[in-house]
């Protein structure tokens, strides 16, 4: 079956990128039909629908998943042409909605022409409809599913630092940092090991997807303030200790996934230990503990550090993101190889 995925585009490459490591940790078998910034088009053995399902409740950079139905130049004649040749037999009300991504289409002539082939004969429900069109308009494409499943995105805004028992103004959003834990493939019942875990943010949103989480901390104050969260929050599957990342591999060995966000700036606490000099001594670490075929997802104070990082794992990919005027941060996913 081929899925869209209406992404957020909150960021160039990570909407994409959390699709397709989600489809991974759920062991899909896939082959991507289209790709770019508005929409993510799959087409997914005749059994992934329950997987789908379950990314359904892991993805944070997406809007919808839908059932494909057709994508086709953005032209009111072939829009109507497609739409004729892909009739929806699911029976029940009906509504079309749409998402106009474009900067030079106006979306409302195709859309009457979708309505008028699709609501033929049917109740339109605006509210509850049984049937909801989804309708993706581009520059050049529509892109056209019936809808299955409403990504829950409010719940990361209501799990941000200031609503949590524990609070650090460094911390990441959880919508990143849930994005982060998906680039780690970690799937439920695997154990994810955050040894910078500061307020256990990663360690929460990796908690709330099922995984067993470890953290660890060299500040003991970050260790009680992350049991504080994690306990909050009802994660029950936790280990957490006071260390420096140099003595890691004495508590835990053979983790399935690492995402970590190193220390970096005057803000966050390093014991005066300067990155140049922690860096090296993470990677090294964090490779120790990693199983093979294991990722580390690991975020990076400037892009001269995911070098660092290629010399004790295999890079698969980096994201840049500006945090703020003066900020910008580095994600880089690695592999331990067998």
């Amino acid at each position: 079956m081929r899925y869209l995925f209406e992404l957020s585009k909150d960021h160039k490459t990570l909407p994409t990128a959390e699709v397709l490591s989600c489809l991974n940790a759920e062991e899909n078998s896939y082959t991507i039909v289209c790709s770019n910034e508005d929409v993510l088009v799959v087409d997914v053995e005749d059994n992934g629908y329950e997987k789908v399902k379950v990314i359904a409740d892991r993805l944070a950079s997406s809007f919808y998943i839908n059932g494909f139905l057709f994508s086709c130049p953005a032209l009111v004649n072939v829009v109507k042409k497609f739409a004729l040749e892909h009739s929806i037999e699911k029976k029940g009300s009906i509504a079309v909605k749409h998402r106009n991504r474009s900067t030079k289409i106006d979306s409302q002539s195709i859309i009457k022409v979708l309505a008028d082939i699709y609501t033929e004969g049917k109740k339109v429900d605006l509210e509850k409809p049984d049937v909801e069109v989804r309708v993706v308009i581009t520059d050049s494409n529509v892109y056209v599913g019936l809808k299955l499943f409403k990504i829950n995105r409010s719940q990361y805004e209501k799990r941000k630092v200031q609503f949590r028992p524990f609070f650090s103004p460094i911390s990441l959003h959880p919508k990143l940092a849930r994005i982060l834990v998906n680039l780690s493939c970690i799937k439920k019942h695997d154990t994810l090991l955050d040894p910078f875990c500061g307020t256990g943010g990663i360690l929460l949103e990796a908690g709330l997807i099922g995984a067993k989480v470890i953290g660890s901390d060299i500040e003991e104050k970050m260790i009680e303030g992350c049991k504080k969260t994690l306990d909050h929050y009802n994660i029950k599957n936790y280990e957490l200790f006071c260390c420096d990342i140099g003595d890691i591999a004495k508590h835990v060995k053979n983790v399935d996934a690492v995402v970590t966000d190193l220390p970096y700036g005057k803000s966050t606490t390093t014991h005066g230990e300067t990155p140049c000099s922690l860096y090296p001594r993470a990677f090294e670490n964090i490779c120790k503990v990693l199983k093979r075929n294991g990722r580390a997802v690991v975020g990076l104070s400037d892009e001269s550090s995911i070098t660092t990082g290629s010399k004790y794992l295999t890079l698969l990919e980096k994201h840049e993101i500006r945090v703020h005027r003066s900020l910008t941060r580095f994600f880089a996913v690695y592999k331990k190889q067998p």
